[in-house]
């Protein structure tokens, strides 16, 4: 291998490894500009005054808040596994569980996976 092969190869490898490395930080873009396509688990979680709050815990290792009034009941169920559409929402939050989001589209929902008992 010549000097300018091993250079472009090894620069070539560093190039894959920082692409590699910036994409998997972030959740993957949705279909709309801001909009984000999240696969997760659904958790219930209790706010610090024993109120109920939702969120969805990204594959990603990102934490969404999802609004009981705004998405489907069927996706509210502690375990789920969801691929989702959202976008994002500014403003405060009571539970503060994480970025809240609006779903905007549920692609799929899995029923939690269950243990047997002996």
């Amino acid at each position: 291998m010549t000097d300018v092969a091993r250079r472009f190869y090894g620069i070539g490898t560093i190039a894959l490894v920082v692409l590699a490395l910036g994409a998997c930080g972030r959740e993957e873009k949705g279909p709309n500009p801001g909009e984000l396509k999240l696969r997760g688990t659904v958790h219930m979680v209790q706010s610090p005054d024993g109120g109920t709050c939702w969120k969805l815990q990204s594959t990603k290792g990102h934490d969404y808040e999802l609004q009981p009034a705004q998405v489907p009941h069927d996706l509210l169920v502690d375990g789920a596994t969801a691929i989702v559409i959202a976008k994002p929402r500014a403003g405060g939050s009571f539970c503060k569980v994480g970025q809240i989001v609006d779903v905007v589209q549920v692609d799929s929902i899995a029923a939690p996976a269950t243990t047997a008992s002996s």
